[in-house]
């Protein structure tokens, strides 16, 4: 009987358990959208209950308050982007390859959440208030001291890279040329006339970013030491 009574309990457990856990998630899926879409300040507690079908009070049991509904949804964009850049097997890549596939991934993944710019956006407007309170922090640096790190230095020993490339610089780089293009996706669509994210305009993009990076990647360190261009020299002079 006592054995019974410890499964059944056991058993209980687990369900409620699984359903915290889905409670959990469904007012942070809810919470991705209202906060997405409408930014934190004018994001609502009630409208992301009535999202996800949940009592109210629910949120504040969860995630504390408003504030830590957002910081949680922030982290998980975060989390899943890091998730996805630690399945890249690197080592079974050629260098070049291997920083092809992370800019690829990039793309795929801001074209798929574009909940992740939002966020982003908001929280450089904010200074990155919330993030900094994260615990999460290292984590989410662990593809620039690792990932990134562990391609640029087999491409250097086998003279494919440069070595004067800082993985953290570079990684900034390569983030910035592929997320300006869809947090500016908008206005840059209304300025010069093209839906951004359709098929052959974002394969042209794709191909742009990759051969971008690649040809800094390779470039003879010797290049660095080269004087101004012609055009630059004269540009000199006419300012001088």
């Amino acid at each position: 009987m006592k054995s019974g009574r410890r499964t059944t309990v056991s058993q209980k457990r687990v369900r409620q358990t699984r359903n915290a856990d889905a409670t959990r998630k469904k007012i942070l899926d809810a919470a991705l959208v209202e906060f997405g879409e409408l930014g934190l300040a004018a994001g609502n507690t009630d409208d992301i209950a009535a999202r996800c079908g949940v009592n109210k009070r629910m949120i504040y049991y969860y995630f504390g308050s408003k504030e830590g509904l957002y910081l949680a949804a922030l982290e998980s964009v975060f989390e899943r982007l890091v998730a996805l850049e630690r399945e890249i097997e690197v080592e079974h890549l050629e260098p070049a390859a291997a920083i092809e596939t992370m800019i690829n991934l990039k793309i795929d993944y801001y074209l798929d959440n574009p909940h992740f710019v939002s966020f982003l956006s908001m929280e450089n407007f904010h200074k990155a208030r919330y993030l900094r309170k994260s615990k999460k922090l290292d984590m989410f640096k662990t593809p620039l001291t690792e990932i990134i790190g562990r391609i640029l230095k087999r491409g250097q020993n086998s003279g494919q890279f440069r070595k004067d490339v800082d993985p953290v610089d570079f990684y900034i780089s390569m983030c910035a040329l592929c997320i300006m293009y869809f947090s500016n996706q908008h206005s840059l669509g209304a300025i010069f006339g093209r839906e951004m994210t359709s098929g052959a305009v974002l394969e042209t993009r794709r191909r742009t970013v990759v051969e971008f990076v690649l040809s800094y990647l390779q470039m003879p360190e010797a290049g660095a030491a080269r004087g101004p261009t012609r055009k630059l020299a004269n540009y000199a002079s006419l300012v001088s």
